[in-house]
Order: structure tokens, then sequence, then C-alpha cells
């Protein structure tokens, strides 16, 4: 993993959101400063809590937020004459959001972080294996590189690379570190050998390098995929990824058509709120269809459209609205969630705009008694 994010070393942890929590709670203790985007995941938001240093939060991406918090602390360095060296300070972000499917602006944040000499702390685990040209993350897409422009970089290997576990690669001193201060990797049980295998097995196929792979590895791989001659292909390397970005780009342009006759449905009903880019896709109410209705209100009919996805429409879609509140800074909008892959067919595509929309037209277009309370043009 190292070699493919080109560090200088990694460390393995047995569990993908213990690796997030220790890597914040082992470089940043009492008296340190932390700078975190309100958004991020539970996770990080636990290593926060776990390092007692002060926090400050920021606005959800923005990056003027940003700024604006960085310049009060220096007022304050100012006012008690205190150089910026003079404590550990660190900026908190994820590359691709988990709750959001909003993608960070690395290169202002980057920016930022050297102006204002603070180290980042980059959480990746939902950008590594799905985005920039070899997979290699949110870092990779803007052109930034590991230890060069982020000092700690950690990511769960749960998600694209299928395995379960957690990295956090850097210099040989940021990873040296963790085997003493890391909670999660000193005091847990080691994940089982095949477990890295198959993270191993992951990253080779992502690098193009099948020939490396056991063949009954991918023959297991070939096992779970579909009949369609495209999908059973042995991609790998750049087209692995292609084929996922082209899959990505699939659903969101057939979700938003509005000349599609299922995707017509959701028009002034649901709205795409994550970044065009991102393999994680929320759907949120619209603001017509929200207006005047409590929070409870939205969970309970988007609750009722999943249900109608997969009860009548055979589609799994996840209703998000029951976060657990008090792990978050910011709780999303409930919201509808769609996760792309590269197994994915137009067929499939289609599938899922015909149950969205017929379960948005019976949801969203009838009221409690089955009256029609919304009427197509």
């Amino acid at each position: 993993m190292a070699r493919f994010l080109r560090t200088e070393a990694a460390i393995l942890y047995s569990d993908g959101a213990s690796a997030a929590t220790s890597t914040v709670a082992a470089f940043a203790k009492r008296g340190d400063l932390l700078v975190v985007d309100e958004g991020v995941n539970e996770a990080l938001l636990v290593g926060v809590s776990l390092s007692r240093a002060n926090v400050r939060y920021f606005r959800h991406n923005d990056v003027n937020d940003l700024r604006r918090v960085l310049e009060k602390v220096r007022g304050q360095d100012g006012a008690l004459r205190r150089r910026p060296t003079d404590q550990r300070r660190f900026l908190v972000v994820e590359g691709l959001y988990k709750n959001w499917g909003t993608v960070c602006p690395l290169e202002e944040v980057v920016a930022l972080k050297e102006e204002f000499c603070f180290r980042l702390i980059l959480d990746d685990s939902h950008a590594i294996g799905t985005m920039g040209e070899t997979g290699r993350g949110s870092l990779e897409r803007c052109g930034l590189l590991p230890m060069v422009h982020c000092e700690i970089l950690t990511f769960s290997i749960e998600n694209a690379l299928g395995s379960v576990g957690g990295m956090t690669v850097g210099s040989e001193e940021v990873v040296d570190h963790q085997r003493l201060s890391g909670a999660g990797y000193c005091f847990s049980a080691s994940a089982p050998p095949f477990l890295s295998k198959v993270c191993v097995a992951s990253l080779k196929r992502l690098q193009g390098n099948l020939d490396e792979v056991p063949n009954e590895q991918r023959q297991n791989g070939n096992a779970l995929q579909t009949d369609n001659p495209e999908s059973c292909e042995e991609l790998s390397g750049p087209l692995l990824l292609e084929k996922l970005h082209e899959n990505i780009s699939n659903l969101y342009s057939t979700l938003t058509n509005s000349s599609h006759p299922h995707a017509l449905k959701l028009r002034n009903r649901l709205v795409i709120t994550s970044h065009l880019q991102s393999p994680i896709i929320y759907l949120r109410l619209s603001d017509q269809q929200a207006t005047g209705l409590t929070r409870a209100k939205q969970i309970s009919l988007l609750d009722r459209i999943a249900s109608h996805c997969l009860v009548k429409g055979g589609v799994a879609v996840v209703s998000t609205g029951g976060h657990v509140r008090k792990y978050l800074q910011l709780v999303p909008e409930p919201c509808l969630r769609v996760i792309a892959n590269v197994s994915q067919t137009m067929e499939d595509v289609e599938s899922l705009a015909k149950a969205l929309g017929e379960a948005v037209e019976e949801v969203l277009c009838r009221n409690a008694f089955g009256l029609e309370i919304i009427k197509e043009d």
C-alpha cells in the first residue's frame, strides 16, 4: 500500500473506523489545535473528542469560512505573542465526504494549510479506489501528493478495496509514532491474514496486475458478476476506473434527464446534492416538497420511498434519516443514498430510475387516503 500511494510506510488497523479515530487521537493531544470541517464523519469526530485538543469548526466545504477561522487563530497568536510553531496544529477533512457525497476542494485547503502553518489529516476512505486516474484517491484527482501536501493520510479498506480494516500512510515518523500511540493498533487483535490478502489482490487489480492474482481469487470474483458479456470481462487498471466513472456518469445523467419517462417523475421532487464525480449519490426532497414538513415527516416519506423501491421495484435504496446524531457535528438532511459500482449495467440504471420514479409517484403524489394531491402536467 505504501508503494501504491508513494509514501514511505503504512500501518494496518483491524477496523476501518478505528483507523481514523486512532490516527487523530495519536497525533493531537491536550493543548493542540484541530480545525475541523463540520461535515466530517463519525469516526473522525470520535478521534477529535478523544484527543482532548482545542477544536474549531468551519462550515462544510467552505474555504472562505476556513480562512476566517485561521485568521482568527492568527490574531490570537499576535495577542498572546505566540508563534504558530509553539502549538501542534492540524486541519481535519475528508477527500470524499461519507455523509454528503461532496468532494473537498483540496487545492485551496492545502494552500491555506501552508499559508497558516498547519498540518493536514485527510480521511480518504471513499476516494481511494474510486477517484483519480489510477484510483489513488482525492489527492491524485487534485494533482497533489501524500507526505508533500498531506502529512497524514488515513482510510478504510472496507469500501472500494473490499476487505476489512483501515490504514494510515505517510512518512516513517508518522507510521512509527502510531505503533505505540495508536490505541486502535495497540489494544486490538490483529486482522486475519486473509483479509490483508484480499486487500493486496484488490490493489493488484487496481494496478492492472491480474497475472499476479491467484486463479482461485479471480474465479471467485468472476462468480459474483452477471451474465452480461461486457461485465464478465476481467477489467483492471485504468479500464476498471474508466468503467466506474462511466457508470457514475450514467447514473447522474439518467436521474437528471427530464425527458426520461421515469426520471421525469423525480423532477421538482428529489434533488441530487452530491458531487458529479462521487460514487456516493444523495437525493433529498426538493424545497417544494420539503416546505412545511418536519424532519421526522421527511424521514418518514423517504423511508416509504426506499421500502417501495425494495418491495415493488427490487432495488435497494438507503434512507439515511436515522443518523446517530449525537456523534455528528453537523447532521445532514434526510436523503436517499445510492452507490455506484463497476459491475452496474445500463439495465441496472434503468431499473433504479423506474423503481424510484414509481415510488416517488406513489408516496409523494398521493396522500394517506390514496387521493391524488399532485398531478403530472
